[in-house]
């Protein structure tokens, strides 16, 4: 059987987004370091990449598993190519996630494959709800780049001191706290997300000396 033929313009549509995140700067770094080079959203993702690779390979994810966790990481903040990047302060949560799922929405439809199209607006519902181990780890290591990047930026910059990127630890310590610690999350915890949770915890532990 043929295969169907495709726009390319469409697909090139559906890519520009991915570069659009290249000019986009992480706006906390900043608001609250003042930096004038900062992260971009791609270079975010890029770096979140780089962890979940070495952590499924240490805890021996299977290939599939780490495929899904992969395009997770590539598609979570897609939706900034139109909405940008917002810190808490200024806006709601759930406003803003009313807002970056609008954009997913318009931006996976570009899409020229119906299967593709319809994988990754599955793998973009399940991070949006984070109820799965999967979507939970990607939360967790969009959390830990912020940290281990603040510590880059403290080290590299004599402008920038400890209890200046201070905020940014507590930031990722409090949501594995808030959200997976309680009791009412410790139930719905299996014994292999609850090992990977506190993992990831002791890195951000080790990072905050």
């Amino acid at each position: 059987m043929s295969r169907k033929k495709f726009s390319i313009d469409k697909i090139l549509n559906f890519i520009d987004h991915f570069y659009k995140l290249k000019e986009i700067d992480r706006t906390g770094w900043k608001t609250k370091l003042h930096l004038k080079n900062s992260e971009s959203v791609a270079e975010h993702t890029l770096s979140m990449i780089v962890l979940v690779m070495l952590f499924a390979d240490y805890n021996n994810y299977t290939i599939s598993k780490t495929m899904k966790m992969i395009k997770m990481t590539l598609i979570h903040d897609l939706g900034e190519s139109i909405i940008g990047d917002f810190i808490p302060e200024t806006i709601e949560n759930e406003k803003k996630k009313k807002l970056e799922n609008v954009a997913m929405q318009n931006i996976l439809l570009k899409i020229p494959w119906k299967p593709i199209k319809r994988k990754y607006i599955k793998i973009w519902n399940e991070f949006n709800d984070n109820k799965t181990e999967t979507s939970k780890l990607i939360h967790f290591f969009d959390k830990m780049e912020m940290v281990i990047q603040a510590t880059y930026y403290q080290k590299n910059n004599k402008n920038i001191n400890k209890t200046d990127i201070v905020p940014f630890f507590d930031s990722a310590l409090k949501y594995i706290k808030e959200i997976y610690k309680d009791k009412n999350n410790k139930k719905n915890i299996r014994g292999g997300e609850k090992k990977d949770i506190d993992e990831i915890e002791q890195i951000l532990l080790y990072l905050n000396k």
